[in-house]
């Protein structure tokens, strides 16, 4: 399983449209005019939305590079958690089914055998998050709990695209080929932007929100 470095643009594209939405979907109160926010569909004329992705891109090019060059110098060293992410998936399948194998980077569902690569450990998207995280404007405290709750909530979503994609491959081959390039890709998005989400509204707004309620 892998992950092409033409999902950076996805990524890149989503979480801008989740970010311009934000004042509709949490309240801010610093675009009260409706009419306000036609205008700021055009990025350029809003400077914090500007800020943010004048950063983004630019945290997002640096992973990236650094993300391949890492794989490509210091592969051994991810041994251990390419093994980790084999046997928490081995692991979990097997409450629920007997027709499951697993060593090392390995897994075997129904016959069907999968290698856990480097791109298979979630670890690409962790740093896609953790780019928008820092790319947003606020607090370092709020900064840090992001990454700290963030990176090991999509983690464990990345567990759950490899089970359903062994479950897909046991069923057919065509079936995990096809949601291997589709599934993949697209659960990247859903799946950084619906943690930065959560992050938004649960740390980063909860406390302007109530401020507001208790003035």
């Amino acid at each position: 399983m892998y992950i092409s470095v033409t999902s950076i643009p996805s990524c890149y594209s989503a979480v801008l449209d989740i970010y311009s939405g934000m004042g509709i979907l949490l309240g801010d109160n610093s675009q009260k005019d409706p009419g306000q926010l036609i205008t700021r569909s055009s990025f350029f004329k809003n400077r914090p939305v500007l800020r943010f992705i004048l950063k983004f891109l630019g945290l997002l090019a640096l992973v990236g590079i650094l993300f391949s060059q890492f794989i490509s110098h210091f592969h051994n060293q991810m041994l251990w958690l390419m093994d980790l992410t084999a046997t928490l998936v081995g692991y979990t399948m097997s409450i629920f089914s007997d027709n499951v194998s697993f060593a090392g980077d390995k897994i075997v569902f129904k016959g069907f055998p999968v290698e856990i690569i480097d791109e298979c450990t979630g670890l690409f998207e962790a740093l896609i998050f953790i780019a928008a995280v820092l790319a947003f404007s606020t607090s370092l405290k709020k900064k840090l709990i992001g990454i700290t709750l963030g990176v090991p909530a999509i983690y464990l979503f990345n567990i759950m695209r490899i089970i359903f994609l062994l479950m897909a491959g046991a069923a057919s081959q065509r079936l995990f080929d096809f949601m291997h390039l589709y599934f993949w890709q697209g659960t990247l998005i859903i799946m950084i932007s619906a943690v930065w989400v959560g992050w938004l509204y649960l740390v980063v707004y909860h406390e302007k929100k109530s401020v507001n309620i208790s003035s």
